[in-house]
């Protein structure tokens, strides 16, 4: 079977702060990988290494392979444009065929991506007498920048045990592992990504559940293709040994399954019979209303369940993310080109699809959670529930379908948002539908960040996500997906939602303020001004932040799903006017201050200037959202000619990146998001200070 890389597209973006793309190269490389591996790449010796560095003010070579382990999807996010795919390739440590299945399986990291620029190859050469000359302004920027503080993915959870007591409200409190790997979880001992630290963290918050991606190939044999699932045994003894561990404290691992995957053309020249719906892009459904793709959706979730007899259960995404079932990329559903499932109905198919997985679970233990998402069933929601089997939990997304108006804008939440808050009339219609049919019922929500502001790990707007988790629990819902991807940080947001899990919970465990909570709740106010719409969370720049470059010359590229925001303005307006865009973000920025302000003045009286969780997510979170400003006013003012302005905004965003480097001094999870791994680094932060100096040198001098 073979998957492609993503093909080539056009010249990479300009990056002018360096006089040499080598150099661009090397600056980059010098923070996560050994100088060896860039000298060997570049064809050079070590010292010619340490010297283009050291003439680049660069002081801390990494000396480990952390950044190839933990990540590489930072190394790729920031070599895209520098590298081509040999050389990346030969970088990473990958072969092609391994990298085209990362680039797919990693949560769609090749549409976040898009094309791959045309990077020349390099190979190192001395610098010109001008490009020396240009150097010395790049080491003279770069030596200032104060890179001390705590090291990346030196992670620490600094929680305090909650008591619980009395009644269970909600029987499940599931978040996605703070650190955890998503393609490549069972390739490597869990413990290299889910510490014991992290499970004792979540055990005093009240969590009880964690969920990672799971590939019935790639954790049981495929009867169909046995190459596909080389490895299995040991993938399948690392999730049992992972299960047990977390079991040790209370914790139950799910496994999220997209299944059957879809296969290329290739394969059914040997199987035709299990041809379903064409996808495109050469990924074709196996048919679900086949025996053979049904058996072995039954026979390898038990067999998986057999082999971890600690699993706690699977969840499902059944109609979009990756094609699957014949109706899963049918949009509508009447464009299904399988005549097999077409006769049979879209509620039949994906009740049946369920059914398959709930079968094989539950031969093993009744106990076993099945639960179906209902996300992008659209509006064919209540015919599914209809055929779910009797023995699965229905899950919605709270917010889902909540209608908005902001200064005027109307939208509707699809998903993400923790600035409007949930449950709304499409969850309230789906759990209806499920309650008349005796099944039990789950939220997804997200309390800890969105992509609202990924890069904060916990966005301190206690007083919303508390009001939202006390609807939910009027509902009668009794289990609870907290977070995606993104969002499993052991937060003080967890504990704050912690405090409905049980009928009794000791909340001095908080230690909260009069200001903290006074700060917070102008936080919670502020961030019901963000521009709220799916594409925006999606294609802004509100999760790279004040690590998204400057560019003086448009691009020509359109921002990537929560990848590149590059300067596509347009794109991360999406549904709002440029006028409302920028009031919105002003109002949100403005507002915020008013909290940093009280949180500064208690700092100063009382933590003698220490910054705690709060003060680092809170000032994480407003870089953000003021990045975004100052970046959407520069565009603005490039469009405009107005260089004035566009030398204003570059020193704000000078800003907004020494401040975020500060916090990530402080704690390194800030900028860090399991499945994109590390957004910006202190480099990239580093290189966003030079880009700015460099910026403003070329107006004041033009």
């Amino acid at each position: 079977m073979e998957i492609k890389l993503p093909p080539l597209g056009k010249k990479p973006v300009d990056l002018l702060h360096f006089p040499t793309m080598q150099q661009a190269f090397i600056f980059r490389a010098y923070e996560y990988v050994p100088v060896s591996k860039i000298a060997k790449l570049l064809d050079t010796s070590e010292d010619n290494i340490r010297n283009a560095a050291s003439e680049m003010g660069l002081k801390r070579e990494c000396t480990s392979d952390i950044w190839l382990k933990k990540g590489y999807i930072t190394i790729v996010r920031r070599m895209w444009h520098i590298l081509p795919y040999d050389q990346l390739l030969e970088l990473l440590e990958f072969d092609e065929e391994e990298f085209a299945i990362i680039l797919r399986e990693e949560d769609f990291l090749d549409i976040k991506l898009n094309a791959k620029p045309v990077c020349e190859t390099l190979k190192f050469r001395e610098l010109t007498d001008e490009e020396k000359e240009q150097t010395r302004f790049v080491k003279e920027i770069v030596e200032k920048i104060d890179l001390d503080g705590k090291e990346p993915f030196d992670f620490v959870y600094d929680v305090t045990d909650m008591k619980f007591s009395g009644e269970q409200y909600f029987d499940m409190r599931m978040v996605y592992g703070f650190s955890g790997l998503y393609q490549k979880a069972f390739d490597v001992d869990s413990r290299e990504y889910c510490p014991d630290s992290m499970l004792e963290a979540y055990q005093k918050i009240g969590v009880n559940a964690l969920w990672t991606q799971g590939v019935l190939f790639q954790l049981s044999e495929f009867p169909f293709n046995k190459k596909l699932s080389v490895g299995y045994k040991e993938r399948l003894a690392r999730l049992k040994d992972l299960t047990e561990r977390c079991d040790k404290y209370g914790i139950k691992i799910f496994l999220y399954l997209n299944e059957p995957r879809s296969m290329p053309e290739s394969f059914f020249e040997k199987y035709p019979e299990l041809r379903g719906h064409n996808a495109k892009n050469d990924k074709i459904c196996m048919c679900t209303s086949t025996k053979p793709v049904q058996d072995y959706l039954t026979n390898s979730v038990e067999f998986i369940c057999r082999e971890v007899p600690k699993i706690g259960g699977f969840f499902t995404i059944t109609r979009s993310e990756n094609p699957t079932n014949c109706f899963s990329h049918a949009f509508p559903a009447e464009n299904c080109t399988c005549e097999r499932c077409k006769k049979r109905g879209i509620g039949e198919v994906i009740g049946e699809t369920i059914g398959c997985i709930e079968k094989g679970a539950h031969k093993v233990d009744p106990n076993i959670k099945v639960i179906a998402w209902s996300w992008s069933w659209d509006a064919y929601n209540i015919d599914i529930i209809n055929h779910l089997p009797k023995n699965v939990i229905l899950m919605s997304q709270s917010e889902k379908g909540i209608p908005f108006e902001i200064n005027g804008v109307k939208g509707e939440v699809r998903d993400y948002s923790m600035s409007i808050l949930g449950p709304g009339e499409r969850a309230k219609e789906e759990w209806r539908a499920a309650r008349e049919r005796g099944l039990e019922l789950a939220a997804k929500v997200q309390i800890n960040t969105t992509w609202e502001a990924s890069t904060a790990p916990a966005v301190p707007v206690y007083p919303l996500i508390e009001e939202h988790i006390k609807r939910i629990k009027a509902e009668g819902v009794k289990n609870l997906m907290l977070s995606w991807t993104l969002g499993g940080f052991p937060s003080r947001n967890i504990m704050h939602v912690a405090k409905y899990f049980y009928e009794n919970c000791d909340e001095s465990a908080l230690n909260e303020s009069e200001t903290a909570k006074m700060a917070t709740e102008c936080f919670s106010e502020a961030f019901r001004e963000f521009p709220f719409n799916i594409t925006v969370l999606y294609q802004g720049p509100q999760n790279a932040g004040p690590s998204t470059m400057l560019f003086l010359e448009p691009t020509g590229y359109r921002s990537t799903m929560t990848c590149y925001a590059y300067d596509d303005i347009n794109n991360w307006c999406n549904i709002y006017p440029r006028d409302i865009f920028d009031e919105q973000l002003s109002k949100l920025c403005s507002k915020w201050e008013k909290g940093l302000v009280l949180l500064e003045k208690e700092r100063n009286e009382k933590k003698n200037g220490k910054y705690d969780e709060v003060d680092i997510m809170a000032t994480a979170a407003y870089c953000l959202f003021r990045s975004s400003l100052n970046l959407f006013r520069f565009y603005i003012a490039r469009e405009a000619g107005d260089k004035e302005a566009m030398i204003r905004e570059a020193q704000n965003e000078i800003t907004s990146a020494s401040e975020m480097l500060k916090m990530m001094n402080l704690n390194p999870a800030v900028g860090f998001e399991a499945a994109n791994h590390y957004y910006f680094s202190k480099g990239c932060l580093c290189e966003k200070i030079l880009n700015c100096h460099d910026i403003i040198r070329r107006l004041k001098t033009n």
